[in-house]
């Protein structure tokens, strides 16, 4: 039998089968590659030991350096910041604790469990906020298009001299001006993700629990999120063996343009944009190319139309709300990436295989019903969502029929209020692997006359 070289193995614990493919000798050509690929350097006295498994990593790394132009090189156009402290900001009086629904944006200033990947609208503050863990999920279907999740701080001080405290860019003034990338701070190098980025809309702020980043150019912006949101990427971040996601890290990035762009920034478009304060975001960057595009699975759950019923302005049916298509939505940026990259499908798979041991176990305990909804996950960060296992044990094996799950949302202004929630049968998995294969070879063939 193939021995399992992941991190981690069927089980979930360590894993340390031996393998030849282990082993790895560094001469001075792989001190090299690591000292360009993340330090920028050809000096092999600056190449730091990232944190790889087997020697077909290198090869995944020799890609990523083959690609030549990073974040780094489009400074002029591009900036990060921290914006609010959250204690010294506190102390100085420049934002107070206020654990609130937002009364328009500048009252809104995120903290770093509010986002998920590709998700602005990830968790909501509950009224008592003291813990990582005393947030709500959102579901996406249930709220309003004008809505905002609950959140921690406001600012302290009047509004214009609230204004003159945030920084200024070249091109557009003050940054909070623009839409952003936030992505979290801390990098959770063990976890189901490491990089978490999403994009806010203008008037809003974040606390330095989140790293912005603003861009000149929004097609750049929303290429770059797209970007963010994938694997690949995220592989990038965590073979760093960085606690913080600071500047120096993000210069690392690559910054890759390609015939992929369109398809990757649609996606992060349809992620991204949940609420009418990213009307102007989608509106200035639609193209009727985007009514062309087509799921690359088949699945009765996702529907071309989808797509082809897109249209200029934004509407709350624009975006990606099952959980089902924002996870398809997910792998199709996972794909695109890669070949934007330049790597290939046995190279994705190996990243995934090898450096998600989480993401793996997440997607083999997490089940949709044939609306989209996960009815149950084992995903700790999705706490409350979905049937208890208990209670999904009963159900699992049910080939048809409806079944009904009674809660109490309190992530809305006027909650808690009762929600009902319909589940369809049969509920069914996900592989991801062999959805990287079917989606693979299909962008393969669509893409190749382009």
């Amino acid at each position: 039998m193939k021995k399992q070289l992941g991190i981690k193995n069927d089980k979930g614990d360590w894993n340390t089968n031996g393998s030849p493919r282990r082993i790895i000798h560094f001469d001075k050509e792989k001190l090299c590659l690591l000292a360009q690929v993340f330090d920028g350097s050809n000096n092999i006295k600056d190449a730091k030991l990232s944190a790889i498994q087997l020697r077909e990593e290198l090869d995944i790394l020799r890609t990523f350096n083959n690609v030549k132009t990073t974040l780094s090189s489009i400074d002029e156009k591009f900036m990060i910041m921290e914006m609010w402290h959250e204690t010294n900001s506190q102390k100085s009086g420049d934002i107070i604790r206020n654990i609130h629904f937002a009364h328009n944006g500048f009252d809104r200033i995120y903290s770093g469990p509010h986002i998920g990947v590709g998700n602005p609208l990830f968790k909501s503050s509950r009224r008592i906020c003291k813990l990582n863990s005393d947030y709500d999920n959102i579901d996406l279907l249930n709220v309003d298009f004008n809505y905002s999740q609950r959140i921690n701080y406001s600012p302290a001080k009047k509004h214009n001299e609230y204004m003159k405290l945030i920084a200024e860019n070249s091109w557009s003034g003050k940054v909070i001006n623009d839409y952003r990338i936030v992505a979290r701070k801390m990098l959770n190098l063990g976890g189901e993700r490491t990089l978490i980025a999403a994009i806010i809309p203008p008037k809003t702020s974040h606390i330095n629990g989140l790293l912005g980043f603003d861009f000149k150019d929004e097609n750049d912006l929303v290429l770059a999120e797209a970007m963010f949101s994938s694997l690949p990427f995220d592989y990038f971040v965590r073979t760093l063996n960085k606690g913080n996601l600071q500047p120096n890290v993000v210069a690392k990035l690559p910054y890759v343009t390609s015939k992929y762009n369109s398809a990757l920034c649609l996606r992060a478009l349809m992620l991204n944009c949940l609420s009418e304060e990213y009307s102007q975001l989608w509106e200035r960057l639609y193209k009727k190319e985007y009514n062309e595009n087509k799921w690359a699975k088949e699945d009765k759950r996702l529907s071309d139309l989808k797509f082809s019923n897109l249209k200029s302005c934004l509407t709350f049916e624009t975006s990606c709300r099952t959980d089902f298509e924002r996870r398809q939505i997910l792998v199709e940026i996972d794909v695109l990436t890669s070949m934007a990259l330049g790597m290939t499908l046995q190279q994705l798979q190996t990243i995934y295989k090898i450096q998600f041991p989480v993401l793996q176990s997440y997607e083999d305990d997490t089940w949709y019903d044939q609306n989209g909804r996960i009815a149950f996950t084992n995903n700790r960060s999705m706490t409350g969502v979905g049937f208890t296992r208990k209670d999904f044990e009963v159900i699992k094996n049910e080939k048809n029929g409806e079944f009904i799950l009674e809660i109490e949302d309190d992530t809305v202004v006027d909650g808690p209020v009762k929600r009902t929630i319909r589940y369809k049968a049969p509920f069914t998995k996900c592989n991801r692997e062999k959805d990287y294969e079917e989606v693979w070879h299909n962008f393969e063939e669509r893409f190749a006359n382009i």
